[in-house]
């Protein structure tokens, strides 16, 4: 990145900040709940925004994609009433308690969804999950050498069977090249597989 652009998009940045904020109103019912606030930046514009809200937070969640002792993926089949297919592939995620570290939640999660546990669990990258409308985090983790040590402990709301399922298989799950009758549709789930095979390969 040449000086030029880098010095054009550091005014940018100085111009765009957020100087000021001015709560408006909120709004909960159930999980999903509604902030509204007006924001004034350096330059002198305001705008209102509307940020969504999870279970009375930002929403800040974890991915954890499982890879067993014999490297095959652990992958879930979960209801998801509100998706076409109403049955999706993915990998185990979910929410980061109020106090909780990122990675003390990859593990919990992992533990809950799938009864499994990992030798090692580390991050592989962070993302927002729609920085238009939301402040929540989303980071993804690696967890190698897994196992099972239990049975799933789920919530009364969570429908979840467990398939393990070599590499292979699973990227014709995201190319849709499989005859498996269900998809992986879930963009968390498809940039945790293509990050993890993009950093394997040494591309990023």
């Amino acid at each position: 990145m040449n000086s030029l652009m880098l010095k054009k998009m550091k005014e940018t940045i100085e111009r765009l900040k957020v100087v000021k904020t001015e709560f408006i109103s909120s709004y909960e019912e159930g999980y999903i709940g509604k902030k509204v606030y007006r924001i004034t930046l350096a330059d002198g514009s305001t705008r209102v925004c509307e940020q969504i809200t999870k279970n009375k937070g930002n929403g800040d969640a974890v991915i954890i994609l499982p890879i067993t002792i014999d490297n095959d993926f652990v992958m879930i089949l979960e209801s998801r009433p509100n998706t076409y297919e109403e049955v999706v592939a993915e990998f185990p995620a979910g929410m980061v308690d109020e106090g909780e570290e990122p990675v003390e939640a990859a593990k919990r999660e992992l533990l809950e969804e799938t009864g499994y546990e990992a030798e090692d669990v580390y991050e592989l990258e962070s993302h927002y999950q729609d920085q238009g409308c939301s402040k929540a985090k989303i980071r993804i983790f690696v967890a190698s050498g897994c196992k099972k040590v239990q049975e799933q402990r789920l919530e009364d709301t969570e429908k979840i069977d467990i398939f393990e399922m070599p590499y292979d298989d699973v990227l014709a799950l995201i190319k849709e090249e499989s005859e498996s009758p269900v998809k992986i549709c879930d963009s968390g789930t498809k940039l945790a597989f293509m990050t993890y095979t993009l950093k394997k390969k040494g591309i990023l």
